[in-house]
């Protein structure tokens, strides 16, 4: 089943099977399902660590191009 966290209650999308009746203890699995940080296709550019560090790039020795 599915459903959102609204206020710290859970609100579910679906409606519960009819063998479910209201008092009846249920086991719940919660599983967080991670959202798209930006609402288009994105991809790796694969940058080294290295070239990250300023410090290294401006270095007069630095192998880095």
């Amino acid at each position: 089943m599915k459903g959102y966290i609204k206020n710290k209650s859970i609100i579910l999308v679906e409606a519960l099977p009819d063998s479910i009746e209201e008092g009846d203890e249920v086991e719940i699995s919660i599983i967080q399902v991670k959202k798209k940080a930006y609402p288009f296709p994105v991809f790796d550019l694969n940058v080294k660590d290295e070239y990250l560090n300023r410090e290294h790039i401006y270095e007069p020795d630095s192998p880095l191009p």
